[in-house]
């Protein structure tokens, strides 16, 4: 873990993309709280685009819609809409098929794109099929004029506003769909940092770094790291607008390249003003490499009923982080043309209370919440009040919908539609078929953990497990969730735990016969929509086009080799460190080993007594300039700061984070609140929301 001391302050000047003047004082008699001030960044970012998309088409691609999405309630569309916008289009750089607006004579794009051609092969393809005489371009990028914009000391060509500009000038005033133009184009090429999405009260994402996660073997691609610097800029444009101190602290190697990107763009503020007095809050940052972890993120334990929803239901279509609720079960099936145009509930459209409840909240409590739900819809309708249940599930919930599908009912139930989405949510979790096999993957988890921890290095999981591989079709399971099963083992021990040649090999040749017998299903049953059914592991043979038996095999033989590998490197990842190398931990001699994941125990010492916080051994200070490196070393041997000296401290994931870990961090928080005069808040943050199949594409198939 390393350490950065930053200071960011907001100036009297301020960029235009913000849309605010005000100065220090006027901004210090605010209110503080970093979870109001962050809200209101992201806002401030929202309205300085919906203040241009009056009579205009715009265009927007799938992370800034993304964050929309989050923003609005799951109303993006309706909220660019009702700002005046004549029409709403997704952006990409493969939709070829742009409509062409007659009427329209200004068009307005939004992108988080940092590749400068995508801006000029999409942006000049819509120009072509268009009119318009105004264009304004919102970049989530910022212009090249930013020193750090770097790769590891390589020449990258960046965005370049002022070319942009010049580009789509040229390309508006040419002879476009034959019309003559009486005036010069109106080019404008905006930076507003949108990067960020709250899903509930202390937990975000960021959709434009969806994408981005530590390699195993600390080879990252140059992609990764432009992306990095670009995540930088953004969290230093946040600081900035929230006037906040920050102590940057970094686990893993992407986290520490991270620190030092925002160590390098904090560098020109401190040089403006180096005073703190003035500073509205002092946050500590704590980077983490997701890979130092997968033990959390691959676990099917549903501690929180968050983790359940992201495992039964689909995902929301071109989003990472919102799920699809069929509402069917209310409103009846649609189908026919209509089908096309059937929008799913989600669950951006509930309150953040619904989504803090989902994090925090056991199954009993949420059906019981359900239940008072379906009772308040009754009692509008002047109906008789429902009968309690004696026990209160799932399927008691589902009998009393299916009353609602009455022709007289479907008014009240559109009025209480967000009720009706969230009773939804809390029946499929609670009664989905893929319950089972959840069931089926923790009982072998907690296997796992005993037969470790008693057995250690003569452990005979791998055995086990890989008889359960060639047996997985009679016990419900699928070669996936077999795969999260697998990286959960390897990363639970880690190097704690060595396992035999032996079943390593005998694990291979399970996993190249589980492969073998996917390939031949999908060959035989051509009609499997391959991306419906199952993760990315399919890829390989949708490429395959051979049906000779020998190739088959000898690839099949190849990925489970190639997925072995990949496990050791999984097992590997947390050597390096000294507090946090083990995620199996014995409290005391009368207590059971159980697993601890990273971010909890992170959380457990940042939450320490503030009187006498624990040393963190992993905690390095890397100093930012020469002077203040030898100002260290008369330093050395006193106390360091702590990332609890700090009232705000805000976690940020470097490949994701899950549900489980908010709840933990939540529970930590509150407990140490109830105990401390001192109150400290907590901000789960990461690239994504996870659930253990993301890992396994991103750990074994998107490498």
């Amino acid at each position: 873990m390393r350490w950065v001391s930053m200071t960011v302050i907001a100036t009297h000047h301020r960029d235009a993309s913000y849309g605010r003047t005000e100065s220090k004082v006027e901004k210090s008699t605010k209110m503080t709280d970093i979870v109001t001030e962050t809200k209101n960044f992201i806002s401030d970012c929202w309205e300085r685009v919906f203040s241009e998309v009056c009579d205009t088409v715009v265009y927007i691609d799938q992370f800034a819609s993304e964050c929309l999405h989050w923003h609005t309630g799951g109303k993006g569309y309706l909220a660019l809409r009702n700002a005046g916008a004549i029409a709403v289009h997704e952006l990409g750089m493969y939709r070829f098929r742009y409509y062409t607006e007659v009427k329209a004579e200004k068009a307005v794009i939004v992108s988080t794109a940092s590749d400068p051609a995508f801006y000029q092969r999409t942006i000049k393809m819509i120009l072509a099929k268009n009119a318009f005489h105004s264009c304004t371009i919102f970049c989530g990028i910022p212009c090249c004029t930013t020193d750090y914009l770097t790769v590891k000391g390589e020449i990258k060509e960046k965005l370049n506003y002022a070319k942009l500009k010049k580009n789509v000038e040229a390309w508006m005033s040419s002879d476009n769909l034959s019309q003559v133009r009486e005036a010069e184009p109106s080019v404008n090429v905006i930076h507003v940092p949108l990067f960020l999405a709250f899903l509930s009260k202390n937990l975000f994402v960021t959709p434009p770094f969806a994408d981005a996660i530590p390699p195993l073997d600390s080879y990252a691609s140059n992609v990764t790291y432009d992306a990095l610097n670009f995540l930088a800029y953004s969290f230093q444009r946040l600081f900035d607008a929230i006037n906040a101190r920050v102590d940057v602290y970094s686990i893993g190697e992407l986290s520490d390249y991270l620190a030092e990107s925002l160590e390098n763009y904090g560098v020109d503020v401190n040089r403006r003003d180096c005073t703190w007095k003035d500073t509205k809050m002092e946050v500590s940052l704590v980077l983490v490499d997701r890979t130092l972890d997968l033990c959390t993120p691959t676990s099917s334990s549903a501690e929180s009923f968050l983790t359940r929803i992201l495992r039964t239901f689909p995902r929301l279509p071109c989003h990472n982080n919102d799920v699809a609720i069929n509402l069917s079960p209310m409103f009846g099936t649609v189908g026919g043309v209509q089908r096309a145009f059937e929008v799913p509930g989600c669950l951006a459209s509930m309150e953040k209370a619904t989504l803090d409840l989902f994090v925090l909240e056991k199954e009993k409590r949420l059906l019981a919440m359900a239940n008072r739900s379906l009772t308040d819809i009754v009692s509008t309708k002047d109906s008789p009040k429902l009968k309690t249940p004696t026990r209160i599930s799932g399927h008691s919930l589902e009998k009393v919908l299916s009353k609602f599908r009455t022709a007289n009912d479907l008014d009240s139930a559109t009025v209480c539609t967000e009720k009706i989405q969230r009773i939804l949510a809390i029946v499929e979790g609670t009664t989905s078929p893929k319950i089972r096999q959840l069931e089926l993957l923790t009982s072998l988890e907690k296997l796992a953990l005993q037969n470790l921890s008693v057995s250690r290095e003569s452990s005979s999981i791998l055995a086990q497990l890989s008889n359960v591989v060639r047996t997985r079709i009679q016990r419900g399971l699928d070669v996936e969730n077999l795969l999260a099963l697998l990286i959960h083992v390897y990363a639970l021990a880690g190097t704690q735990i060595r396992f035999s040649a032996e079943q390593e090999l005998q694990l291979e040749e399970s996993l190249a016969h589980a492969v073998y017998e996917d390939f031949v299903t999908l060959r035989e049953n051509p009609s499997i929509d391959a991306t419906a059914v199952s993760s990315t592991h399919w890829l390989p043979f949708l490429l395959l086009e051979s049906n000779d038996t020998g190739t088959t095999e000898e690839t099949s033989r190849r990925i489970a080799r190639r997925i072995v590998n990949t496990l050791r490197l999984v097992a590997q990842q947390r050597s390096t460190l000294q507090d946090y190398r083990h995620c199996m931990i014995k409290p005391n001699g009368e207590e059971t080993v159980r697993r601890v994941g990273l971010l909890e125990r992170i959380t457990r010492d940042v939450c320490c007594s503030t009187g006498m916080p624990r040393e963190l051994k992993d905690l390095r200070r890397r100093s930012s300039s020469l002077v203040s490196a030898g100002f260290s070393l008369f330093s050395r041997g006193k106390t360091k700061r702590h990332p609890c000296d700090n009232c705000y401290v805000l976690i940020y994931v470097i490949g994701g984070v899950t549900s489980e870990e908010a709840k933990v961090i939540e529970e930590i928080t509150s407990t140490r609140n109830d105990n401390e005069d001192k109150t400290l808040t907590v901000m789960l943050g990461g690239s994504r929301l996870l659930n253990p199949l993301d890992v396994v594409d991103k750990i074994l198939f998107d490498r």
